[in-house]
């Protein structure tokens, strides 16, 4: 009988990018890449991370990321199932675009491009609106449209006294 935690283990590792080219490159070569990854003692989120293959080794900090990544499975190439959610990742290397937020580190931007910054764009202050300026302009749009509809049915209507020329449009 397995164990469950020995069936599903997932996490998220970002490298600096000279770093993560080439553990790419090693996965496209099918090579083995031992790793380590030792929690530092009463550092509470601060990790030993280490390739040996890559003679690399660097701090690693775990992170909250802003948004919660679901990863999925498959094993007929087919049919999707939900595995896991994901939210936290493994930091390695110079840390931007986090920040400390009492006793945890927090990421502002998501894994992909769309969402840069998702944080602050999430919890920004939305504009206030005059409802008595909306309520104005509706009334200058509702007046513009029924002199339009007006001028259409006149021609329709053929009543056009017989001028010919420039049509002219009141301005509001």
């Amino acid at each position: 009988m397995s164990k469950i935690y020995e069936m599903e283990n997932q996490m998220i590792i970002r490298f600096p990018p000279e770093i993560a080219e080439k553990i790419r490159d090693a996965f496209a070569n099918n090579q083995q890449l031992p790793m380590t990854i030792e929690p530092k003692i009463g550092k509470g989120l601060e990790f030993e991370v280490s390739i040996n293959s890559l003679k690399y080794q660097d701090k690693g900090v775990l992170v909250d990321l802003p948004t919660i990544t679901e990863s999925y499975k498959s094993k007929d190439y087919i049919n999707l199932y939900k595995s896991n959610d994901i939210s936290q990742m493994i930091w390695v290397g110079k840390k931007s675009n986090t920040r400390q937020c009492g006793d945890k580190v927090v990421c502002d931007s998501g894994l992909t491009p769309p969402t840069y910054d998702i944080r602050k764009d999430f919890h920004r202050k939305q504009p206030q609106i005059d409802i008595g300026e909306i309520q104005r302009v509706e009334k200058q749009l509702h007046s513009i449209q029924s002199e339009f509809m007006k001028q259409a049915e006149e021609e329709e209507n053929g009543s056009d006294d017989g001028k010919k020329g420039k049509k002219r449009y009141n301005k509001f």
